[in-house]
């Protein structure tokens, strides 16, 4: 009689194997790791449970990173990776209402945990705080919200006007895009109030024991919500710097207005945007000079100064903009005359109607002179182009001003720092995009603040990991990692006596790359038998 094959022995004791994504967990857990995030929330937030809060934070900012999901869908998002085996966070105890019952325990010392987090993200990556960006976002919700504070109507940057929003104010630093500090604020906060609160937060965040030492005095960049009297007062009183764009009202225009074109066109800047013209158009350089500028603010006066701008390309968008937005009211106007004394256009007051219609919100409205004569039946319209408001709005194309506290900045180090905005405009992007903070599904002002906070905790991890990525060699985005990867995969062999075996799937040439380049721990810790973390 043969022996037995090794298929014929072992084969009945098999059962069908789990197959669990590791995905990026072993590029994002040692980031979370370093940052002590759950640590920190242990410390300040201390739980008898099974499952202590710290672990939970991490499953929330895993899920934000890898696969961003609703919270009722995180348990079973969870079961199919390797992350209730590695953090011991048993699948059945992952049900919305238990993760929600975190949220509420999380959000009184969810402010205090980012400030530790990035306080220590920028000591342990020597994070430039010389420069900062700010700027506002909205984010809108699903529901009515009825009992929210923070779920308002109100400017919708989402093209949502008809659902009710919450606004997120952002501060990231210029060079490595790190965010430092975020507010959650009501979805019908004006802007022009936020500048003021920011620089205060700001204040508090560098003077914390851990950053102190550091002595920064950062340029705080922002547009033109920033570049406010309240704010620029606040600015000199906290010895910090600002740079941003004057809102274009009549003493701005007027400061445009008295740098001549042969003086702007003799200051050429060396200043080169990453964007490259379009095709057949050749580079034109940013022209810029100084002018000084005067903010009133409760009585009291500040000189600062003001960088006049011209730019080429603004020019051309300025004089396309003005061309379509005259074309849509004059040919609306003319629409309504060729009705007129017909029909509803019989009536005056429809006519006049028509006319606010027409002429709402086109930037064009003052270039265009409209009136309406005589009564109903006789009525009699005439409207023309202002030649003389017109050659005045030509005067300001493609110019813009931007004022400064900080005199030892060169022209061209102003404009550099200013057009660098777009750092905090593209975190914004994967805040909305990536990590997915919209739409809002949760029912409370306490959860969507904690909501919040395990995107930028997500955002902060991105953050790193790009700075990293970088400083290694490696010319991969965050994207492209992640979404490497993603298809990376653990088997579990599951046996008759329910033991089991792990082992790691193959690790791609890219993995491979990124793992050594970043010195990490070795993967297979995320499948061994023992799990990572354990109660606290």
């Amino acid at each position: 009689m043969s022996q037995p094959t090794l298929a014929e022995t072992v084969g009945p004791l098999l059962r069908t194997p789990d197959i669990c994504q590791v995905g990026a967990v072993p590029i994002l857990y040692p980031i979370l790791e370093g940052l002590g995030l759950r640590a920190e929330i242990n410390v300040l937030r201390p739980s008898k449970a099974d499952i202590d809060l710290g672990r939970i934070a991490i499953l929330l900012t895993l899920n934000r990173l890898m696969a961003s999901q609703p919270m009722y869908k995180v348990g079973a998002w969870a079961s199919t990776t390797v992350i209730p085996r590695v953090f011991s966070l048993p699948v059945a105890q992952l049900y919305d209402n238990r993760l929600g019952r975190a949220m509420d325990a999380l959000y009184p010392v969810i402010g205090e945990v980012w400030c530790r987090l990035a306080a220590r993200a920028v000591r342990q990556e020597g994070v430039d705080l010389s420069a900062v960006h700010w700027d506002i976002t909205s984010f809108y919700f699903e529901g009515e919200y009825t009992e929210s504070d923070l779920a308002r109507y109100g400017h919708s940057r989402d093209h949502r006007s008809e659902a009710k929003q919450a606004n997120l104010g952002l501060s990231v630093t210029s060079r490595d895009r790190m965010p430092i500090l975020y507010q959650a604020l009501a979805g019908n906060t004006d802007d022009r109030t936020t500048p003021v609160p920011y620089i205060h937060a700001l204040v508090a965040f560098l003077g914390r024991p851990e950053l102190a030492a550091l002595g920064v005095r950062p340029i705080i960049v922002s547009d033109c919500k920033m570049i406010i009297p309240a704010a620029v007062f606040a600015c000199h009183d906290h010895h910090l710097y600002y740079l941003g764009s004057l809102p274009l009202e009549n003493q701005v225009k007027q400061l445009i207005a008295s740098v001549p074109d042969e003086e702007l066109a003799a200051h050429e800047l060396s200043y080169r945007p990453k964007r490259k013209p379009p095709k057949g158009q050749p580079f034109i350089s940013y022209r810029g000079v100084w002018r000084p500028f005067t903010f009133t603010y409760q009585g009291e006066s500040v000189t600062d100064r003001a960088l006049v701008v011209w730019s080429a390309g603004k020019e051309r968008l300025d004089q396309q903009k003005r061309k379509t937005y005259l074309k849509r009211l004059l040919n609306g106007l003319a629409n309504i005359q060729r009705q007129l004394n017909t029909g509803k256009y019989r009536k005056r007051d429809y006519v006049v109607e028509q006319l606010s219609c027409v002429r709402r919100g086109n930037p064009a409205k003052p270039l265009v002179d409209v009136e309406l004569t005589s009564e109903d039946g006789a009525l009699q319209l005439h409207f023309c182009i202002n030649r003389e408001r017109l050659a005045a709005a030509q005067r300001l194309d493609g110019k813009y001003a931007l004022a400064t506290n900080a005199l030892h900045l060169t022209s061209d180090e102003a404009l550099t720092y200013f057009k660098a905005e777009d750092g905090v405009e593209k975190a914004i992007a994967v805040v909305k995009g990536p990590l997915r903070v919209r739409p809002v599904f949760l029912h409370t002002d306490e959860r969507i603040q904690v909501l919040v906070f395990f995107n930028l905790v997500a955002l902060l991890v991105r953050a790193i990991l790009a700075l990293r990525l970088k400083r290694a060699g490696l010319s991969y985005s965050v994207d492209q990692v992640l979404f490497e990867f993603a298809s990376w995969d653990a088997v579990y062999q599951r046996f008759s006596d329910d033991s089991q075996v792990p082992q790691l799937g193959p690790v791609p040439a890219l993995q491979q790359e990124v793992l050594m380049a970043l010195h990490l721990p070795p993967a297979t810790r995320y499948v061994a038998d023992a799990p990572l973390l354990i109660s606290a």
